[in-house]
């Protein structure tokens, strides 16, 4: 081939003819594509029910335990319901057993102080003889500021003279703090002159009910008997206000 002088020559390649290589080559990456998202999709469900099965057994185990714990907590409820009810039972049993001794001590008591008057009575012991305080006392009634007070005044059994004089008395103790003194005509009914008349021949009992004005705190009772005469007597005697329970 004659070369032209002055012209520049390009190099000529065969190359051979081949038409379905671009497509087969779009086809190999569509499918590379689509078996990466499928198996980027399988693993992420495989990833997400294995996280779901976790937390489904999980959440099992949590109910059952809910449950379990629940039955427990009933269980404790009903012994503690149970140990409350057989306490309370018990302290009650424990309080009557409790009243019921000291209402039969308090029962003993006055049999013994009832001996002991008849048995000064009938024989009076060396130097008893004369009048003298036989039994005093005061209980609460079902009014906090009401009591009952029974005093017995006696004669030892180898006098047979009637006693006569009288006796006073009188409660003691601090109105709104101060220190006050009640004759016991101003807080009984039953009692209607400060100073109360003796007359008996073995004993005398004088009982009834007071009032305690409010605001005031007893503190005792002072007892005064008096009679006149050649054989006449003085005694006085003071008590602390020491309440029995009726």
């Amino acid at each position: 081939m004659r070369k032209v002088k002055g012209s520049k020559q390009y190099r000529m390649k065969v190359v051979p003819h081949r038409p379905f290589s671009g497509v087969l080559s779009v086809v190999g990456a569509a499918l590379l594509v689509l078996v990466t998202s499928a198996a980027a999709y399988f693993a992420g469900q495989h990833h997400l029910r294995s996280n779901l099965d976790q937390k489904t057994l999980a959440h099992e185990k949590a109910l059952q335990r809910l449950q379990e714990l629940t039955s427990e907590n009933e269980a404790l409820r009903l012994r503690v319901a149970t140990a409350e009810q057989s306490l309370a039972i018990g302290e009650q049993a424990s309080e009557e057993v409790r009243a019921e001794l000291v209402q039969k001590e308090s029962r003993i008591a006055e049999l013994k102080q009832e001996i002991s008057f008849y048995r000064g009575l009938m024989a009076p012991a060396d130097g008893s003889d004369g009048v003298s305080i036989g039994r005093f006392s005061i209980s609460q009634t079902a009014d906090v500021r009401r009591y009952q007070y029974k005093l017995l005044v006696q004669q030892s059994a180898t006098r047979h003279s009637v006693v006569k004089g009288n006796v006073t008395f009188t409660i003691v103790g601090r109105q709104d703090g101060q220190p006050k003194r009640y004759p016991l005509s101003d807080l009984s009914p039953q009692v209607d002159s400060e100073s109360i008349p003796l007359r008996f021949k073995y004993f005398q009992n004088i009982e009834g009910e007071l009032q305690l004005p409010d605001g005031f705190e007893p503190e005792g009772v002072e007892l005064a008997l008096k009679s006149g005469g050649r054989n006449g007597f003085n005694i006085e005697q003071r008590y602390g206000w020491l309440v029995q329970k009726s």
